[in-house]
């Protein structure tokens, strides 16, 4: 039995860990060979139908198609050309996108087969074996599945509460890795309730951990390849800090080849050694979720937001130099264009190397999107499923919060621009109220250059500010930009 596993990146320098979880497994506990598991990926710009192709020069007897929010649409694309050119291909889909609502996406797609409804390593493998033994498709838990014109759904798939189950997908080198980002988890889950994310999907056992001697097995042999950065892609990868602490020491000690690294962190439980050792590991980019700093807000969205703690971590994270950025959603219920301002201003006041806000997505599966009608949330249903309007936020608030998370981003990456933000006790929010009142709307971060002079001209003469501080500022940072493009242009 031949196996094709397909998806289509949002960022192709990533590896597609999903995939490899599922090839690995399926070598060591389905029986089939590695050389029969075929692994396509495609960046975002490729068609559902280039990506069907793709699959079929494989010569697959089973599709398996990894479906997120960004590339759902092409991989449903994909299915429906690969039924047109080979009807008899078995088509599985399975990911976040589709796992929570899969009834419903069969009963709208008569193109795919199966969807498998949790984390796929064993149920796939259940499914492979099932098709290529003659068993009884009902007896695969965790799918569901099309017979004739009825959707049907087997039982739930137990978890897998010993991660260590999970066959390692990073020491068999079955894809060519150099020069690419790749994904290690070390733990699944999150051990907390926030109702806007995904990763809480399983309340019976909200976070598991891989060994901490495969953990560190996995990182030393990376650590000796040529790879471009490892991305510890944990919801919160410092959620047991001792072991967190562990994991950087040995980077540390055996990261030579300065490997940078990337996570995500809660701010809360960074103390002054756990930054320093972030530093010593060569953790280049840190992400930190704010999301908000409304307490009415957080409630509703049964975040947890400890305000002294939080201040300490970024505190400690700024002391060692760290390149992090603090993230905000905007939209959440419960928030109002007042509350989101505030937060905004917050988490400018705190100075983060980077700044960034995120529209809301009301994400399938989520407690938001299960209570969406209760809590009177309108959003679009199909991906990216972002927020309409809610109790507090009327729609035309919503497109003023998404025109501002739009500028921020572009505004922040100047240090003029967030030095011109405070002159005077002023704030972010003013600014960015100017940008959009002078501009007319949003703007690209790739884009404000062009305008960076002629707005702090017309900020300067609109406040009563000198200007010649402010523009020299900008002709220092339009410089090394510019320098900056030519030297990547260099090395293409």
């Amino acid at each position: 039995m031949k196996i094709c596993l397909a998806t289509r990146h949002a960022n192709a320098g990533f590896m597609p860990l999903a995939l490899l979880y599922l090839k690995a497994y399926i070598v060591e506990h389905g029986g089939v060979a590695a050389g029969d598991v075929a692994i396509i990926e495609r960046d975002r710009t490729t068609s559902g139908e280039a990506i069907a192709d793709a699959v079929l020069a494989t010569d697959p007897d089973v599709v398996g198609l990894s479906c997120y929010v960004w590339n759902i649409g092409a991989m449903l694309a994909a299915a429906r050309s690969i039924r047109a050119a080979r009807p008899h291909v078995r088509i599985v889909l399975g990911g976040p996108e589709v796992g929570p609502v899969a009834d419903a996406v069969l009963a709208r797609n008569p193109d795919i087969d199966v969807i498998v409804r949790s984390e796929g390593e064993v149920p796939f493998c259940d499914l492979v074996r099932c098709w290529r033994d003659g068993g009884v498709v009902t007896d695969v838990a965790g799918i569901s599945f099309r017979d004739g014109d009825r959707v049907v759904a087997t039982v739930a798939a137990p978890i897998v509460r010993d991660l260590n189950r999970v066959v390692s997908p990073h020491l068999a080198n079955y894809i060519d890795h150099a020069g690419r980002i790749i994904c290690l988890e070390t733990q699944r889950g999150c051990v907390f309730t926030c109702s806007f994310c995904f990763y809480n999907k399983d309340f019976s056992i909200r976070n598991r951990r891989f060994d901490t001697t495969r953990v560190l097995e996995e990182l030393r042999y990376w650590l000796e390849q040529d790879v471009r950065e490892i991305y510890l892609m944990d919801p919160v990868f410092n959620l047991n800090a001792e072991r967190a602490k562990e994991i950087c020491r040995f980077i540390a000690a055996h990261n030579h080849r300065k490997i940078p690294f990337h996570t995500e962190v809660w701010a809360e439980f960074v103390d002054d050694e756990m930054a320093e050792l972030f530093a010593r590991a060569n953790f280049a980019f840190i992400e930190v979720g704010l999301q908000t700093s409304d307490h009415a807000v957080l409630e509703i969205v049964e975040r947890r937001f400890k305000r002294q703690q939080f201040l300490e971590g970024i505190g400690h994270l700024k002391t060692h130099r760290l390149d992090f950025e603090l993230q905000l959603i905007a939209g959440l219920p419960g928030e109002t264009w007042e509350t989101f301002r505030a937060s905004l201003d917050f988490a400018a006041s705190l100075r983060p190397p980077h700044l960034a806000v995120f529209d809301l997505m009301i994400l399938p599966g989520t407690e938001l999107w299960r209570k969406a009608d209760s809590m009177g949330i309108d959003f679009d249903p199909e991906p990216p499923y972002e927020v309409r309007s809610h109790a507090t936020m009327s729609a035309e608030d919503i497109v003023r919060v998404r025109d501002v998370a739009q500028t921020v981003g572009a505004l922040w990456q100047f240090q003029v621009l967030r030095l011109l933000a405070r002159a005077d006790g002023r704030s972010l929010t003013a600014l960015v109220d100017a940008w959009l009142a002078w501009h007319g709307g949003p703007v690209k971060r790739s884009e404000l250059g062009a305008h960076l002079e002629a707005f702090i001209t017309h900020c300067c003469a609109r406040w009563n500010i000198d200007a010649h501080f402010f523009l020299a500022g900008a002709a220092v940072e339009l410089r090394a930009a510019s320098a900056a493009a030519d030297d990547v242009k260099d090395h293409v």
